[in-house]
């Protein structure tokens, strides 16, 4: 619902910026709300990828800040790269298909 307030205030900006907020603690739900603006035809698929891509990055990044905090330094090295290629691969993968 605060989704689809923020898209009618601000436009599409209030959709990635309420999906980057919402992405520090889950991806999953800004993305069901991206998916359900876009059955209920208030926004296309193509406007519901940038919303998703921002609440996967900053998930992608509290995944780090937790992964550093609470496993250490040692640990935030070995998990970085990979969190980073999968956040990479999945921009890659939208600007691919656009």
């Amino acid at each position: 619902m605060l989704s689809a307030s923020l898209r009618e205030a601000f436009g599409e900006i209030g959709l990635v910026v309420s999906a980057s907020a919402a992405g520090l603690a889950d991806t999953h739900s800004p993305a069901v709300a991206a998916t359900t603006l876009v059955a209920s035809g208030k926004i296309n698929s193509d406007d519901a990828i940038a919303p998703v891509l921002a609440a996967l990055s900053t998930n992608t990044l509290s995944k780090i800040i937790v992964g550093w905090v609470s496993g250490g330094p040692s640990f935030g090295l070995r998990l970085i790269p990979d969190l980073i290629l999968v956040i990479a691969a999945a921009w890659a993968g939208a600007f691919s298909a656009l």
